[in-house]
């Protein structure tokens, strides 16, 4: 199983057939100090004491939490969470625009960052809704030296012809790698220079990909019918949990409350559910996501 440096593509993962959850993502809130046009918002924010039990009850096999939003700098309680969480012995991370305070940042203890920048032009950013974006410069390039650090760079129309520039533009504040991803009202196909990108697992990942003319969402004919990531992957939003997040921002319907059932919902969503029936997952399943489940078809079946 090759290292694209996305938490599902490993071979360990792949090996994992416990009854528990692996990865958890967390959308604590849904307020958002920026308003970027192609967010998809998700409408709402955690009960605090109903996450914290969530994650005692599953501490045993959770290995990574990835809390985001809306921004969730700008959720009350994220320092008391984050510190419950490390408590607890599990990796965390944290999806962000940024624009929080270095200080604060640094206080969370968080063990990777993602932070979102679309472009290297102050006035295109402004014009995007980004705010504070000198600030987002320098705090990516402080929490760089001292924390693994990826960006979201979302590629359209307004970027698409300038993204080599970009890429080389954010590499050289220090980050670790870039997560790209296509908007998906633009639906643009980029074409990159030849560099090589080995360093940068990610990113090497989604350019060699968009080179062989392969789109990055979306079921072919040959994925799997079957997400086996459902089984120990689990996204929350409020008091509910999804298949994935993309399945909540495309308007998906949640598999259920976060209850005391949790797993065995989910086990039976698996069971019931045909991905290429379902509309949001035929149109927007992710690329590492459906090489995952293809290689866990192939092992289920002793293919």
């Amino acid at each position: 199983m090759l290292n694209t440096g996305f938490s599902e593509i490993t071979q360990e993962r792949l090996n994992y057939n416990d009854n528990g959850f692996w990865y958890c993502e967390i959308a604590v809130t849904y307020n958002c100090n920026f308003s970027c046009t192609y967010c998809n918002k998700l409408k709402s924010e955690i009960n605090y004491n109903n996450i914290c039990e969530f994650i005692l009850n599953n501490k045993n096999t959770l290995h990574h939490i990835q809390l985001t939003g809306g921004e969730p700098t700008l959720y009350p309680k994220l320092k008391q969470l984050c510190d419950f969480i490390k408590k607890q012995n599990i990796k965390l991370g944290l999806s962000t625009n940024g624009s929080a305070d270095f200080e604060f940042y640094k206080s969370l203890n968080i063990d990777m960052f993602s932070i979102s920048l679309d472009d290297y032009d102050i006035d295109i950013l402004k014009t995007r809704g980004y705010k504070n974006i000198y600030k987002i410069f320098t705090n990516i390039i402080k929490l760089s030296k001292i924390n693994y650090v990826n960006i979201g760079l979302v590629i359209d129309n307004i970027n698409v012809n300038r993204i080599n520039d970009i890429i080389t533009y954010i590499l050289a504040m220090g980050v670790n790698d870039i997560k790209l991803s296509i908007n998906t009202k633009d639906e643009v196909f980029p074409k990159f220079c030849n560099i090589n990108f080995n360093k940068y697992p990610i990113l090497n990942y989604r350019i060699n990909r968009f080179k062989q003319g392969l789109t990055m969402r979306g079921l072919s004919y040959n994925d799997s019918s079957k997400c086996y990531l459902v089984k120990n992957d689990i996204s929350i939003v409020g008091n509910y949990h999804y298949p994935c997040l993309v399945y909540a921002r495309e308007n998906g319907n949640p598999i259920g409350l976060l209850k005391n059932n949790i797993y065995q919902d989910r086990l039976n969503w698996f069971n019931n559910h045909n991905s290429n029936n379902d509309i949001i997952c035929k149109k927007y399943c992710m690329d590492f996501k459906c090489e995952f489940n293809n290689e866990k078809y192939k092992l289920e079946n002793k293919l």
